[in-house]
């Protein structure tokens, strides 16, 4: 959600001390806060994290170990029980969009499903919040790519089905770049210009 609000902040105009002072103050009111408010679960050890760890760190491995076509979609929990320490708690999805592509369907689809997320993300960017509709979806769609580090929101259609929607309305709908000039439409058969 910090991550959020300063691409948000770096999309207004206004004077560039001002924006560098005003990020500084979010980066370092926002990480105060996430320490303060999470500190009692780093001192029992972040169990969640640690798992998550292992989880990624058995995926990176199975994606070697089947480079080209993977495991199979949703199979991570089958690799992941013959290698996972005793002590580590049982997972069937990895928490990790991406290395769970790399790990279901090999180098190949994680490098496919990688790109996809990039290339739309990247060509689709808004140059500013004037339109502050289309802004807002490739914010959303921003933030549901980076919970995809973590997450495994892929896995969850009430989340994916929206997600792949909104890239296909921004694809759709992208703003033509300043510089663009419209080209008169050709004359067809049967039509008069004038």
């Amino acid at each position: 959600m910090l991550f959020l609000l300063i691409v948000c902040l770096l999309h207004f105009r206004f004077d560039r001390r001002i924006k560098i002072a005003a990020l500084l103050v979010l980066a370092l009111a926002g990480t105060t806060g996430f320490v303060v408010k999470y500190a009692s679960f780093f001192r029992r050890g972040a169990t969640s994290v640690v798992a998550r760890f292992d989880y990624w760190s058995a995926a990176a491995r199975t994606a070697a170990t089947y480079p080209v076509w993977g495991t199979g979609p949703g199979t991570f929990a089958i690799p992941y029980e013959r290698m996972k320490r005793p002590e580590s708690e049982m997972s069937r999805l990895v928490h990790n969009d991406y290395l769970e592509q790399a790990s279901d369907s090999g180098l190949v689809g994680f490098a496919l499903y990688a790109t996809l997320i990039g290339a739309t993300l990247w060509t689709t960017r808004p140059r500013s919040i004037e339109d502050r509709l289309y802004f807002a979806t490739w914010l959303g769609l921003l933030g549901w790519s980076l919970q995809g580090l973590v997450e495994f929101g892929l896995y969850i259609p009430a989340l994916a089905w929206p997600a792949f929607t909104f890239m296909g309305l921004l694809l759709g709908t992208r703003p033509k770049p300043a510089n663009s000039v419209d080209k008169p439409e050709p004359a067809t058969v049967g039509s008069v210009r004038r």
